[in-house]
C-alpha cells in the first residue's frame, strides 16, 4: 500500500493555497525546486497526475482535487496529534491563516516569522477561519490571520473590501461559493438582498472556487487584494459587498512584539494591494 510522508503532503497543501509552487516555496522557506520534487514523489508515490501548468500557476487535476480535502485533514489531524502528544518538547511556532490571505500576505508573515525566530520551525495551517479562531482558542495558534469576527486577544488591521468576480465579467445568477462556514460568502450573499441567485457550486478551497469561476460555472465573491486571478474579471453593476475586516491574534510563545510589525507590514501590505486592484 502506497504511504504518503507529511512533508511533501504541506508542500501540495501550500502549492495547493498558493496556486502556484514559487509562491508556496516563498511561504513554506523552501526553494521551488524541492516543492516540486515533494509533488512528483506523491505523484509517483499515488499513481496520479496531481497538477498540471495554468497560465502564471497551476491547476488541479481531478485526483489532485481528491487529496487537497484530504491532505488539508490528515496534515490537522497529524499536527493536533504531535502538539497533543509531545506538548513540552515541540518548539515550533504555528501560523495559521484564511486561505484569502495566502497569495499576498502570508509570505510576508512567514518571512518576518522566520526571521525574528531563526532557531525554530515555523509550520503554516492555511484554514477557514472559523477554524483558525478555533486554534487561536485552543492556544495552538502562535500568529493568526482571519477574517470578520476576531479570537481573543485579536488586534485589527484593515478593512478588506470585497468584488464579484467571473470568467466573463457578466452579472449571472450562478454562484460559486466556499462550504460554510464562511464570512465572505455571508457578507456577499446578503449584498444580493432580494436579487435572484443560485448557488451552483459549493468548494473546499480556494483553488477549487478560482478554478469554477474561471471555467464558467459562476461568479464569486473574492476579496479585493492585488491583481484578479487568471482568467477573472470584476463584475459590475451589483449592490456593493460590505467590506470584512482581517485580524490578527499571536499567542505568548512568539515575541510581544512580533504582532506589532505583523500588523504594521500587514497594514501597509493592503494598502498597496487595494490601491493597486
Amino acid at each position: 500500500m502506497a504511504t504518503l510522508d507529511i512533508t511533501p503532503l504541506r508542500s501540495f497543501a501550500a502549492v495547493v493555497a498558493f496556486s502556484g509552487v514559487r509562491r508556496a516555496a516563498d511561504a513554506l522557506h523552501l526553494s521551488p525546486a524541492a516543492v516540486t520534487g515533494h509533488i512528483r514523489k506523491l505523484e509517483r508515490e499515488l499513481g496520479c497526475r496531481l497538477v498540471i501548468p495554468d497560465g502564471r500557476g497551476i491547476a488541479l487535476t481531478s485526483d489532485g482535487d481528491e487529496l487537497a480535502v484530504r491532505a488539508r485533514d490528515i496534515i490537522a489531524h497529524h499536527d493536533d496529534a504531535v502538539r497533543t502528544l509531545t506538548p513540552h518538547d515541540d518548539n515550533g511556532i504555528l501560523v495559521a491563516a484564511t486561505e484569502h490571505a495566502a497569495e499576498f500576505l502570508v509570505p510576508t508573515v512567514m518571512s518576518l516569522v522566520h526571521a525574528r525566530h531563526p532557531e525554530r520551525p515555523v509550520r503554516l495551517r492555511l484554514t477557514r477561519s472559523a477554524h483558525v479562531r478555533d486554534l487561536v482558542d485552543d492556544d495552538r495558534a502562535d500568529v493568526a490571520l482571519m477574517l470578520t469576527r476576531p479570537a481573543r486577544g485579536s488586534v485589527r488591521v484593515a478593512p478588506v473590501p470585497l468584488q464579484w468576480f467571473a470568467h466573463d465579467a457578466r452579472p449571472s445568477e450562478d454562484l460559486v461559493l466556499f462550504a460554510n462556514p464562511c464570512a465572505v460568502r455571508h457578507e456577499a450573499l446578503a449584498s444580493l438582498g432580494r436579487r435572484p441567485h443560485r448557488v451552483a457550486a459549493e468548494c473546499v478551497d480556494l483553488t477549487s472556487v478560482v478554478g469554477a469561476a474561471r471555467a464558467g460555472v459562476g461568479m464569486t465573491p473574492l476579496p479585493r487584494i492585488g491583481p484578479a486571478h487568471d482568467g477573472l474579471r470584476v463584475v459590475r453593476g451589483l449592490p456593493p459587498i460590505p467590506d470584512i475586516s482581517l485580524f490578527v491574534a499571536t499567542s505568548a510563545r512568539v515575541d510581544t512584539s512580533i504582532r506589532q510589525e505583523i500588523v504594521g507590514l500587514l497594514r501597509h501590505a493592503l494598502s498597496g494591494r487595494v490601491d493597486a486592484a
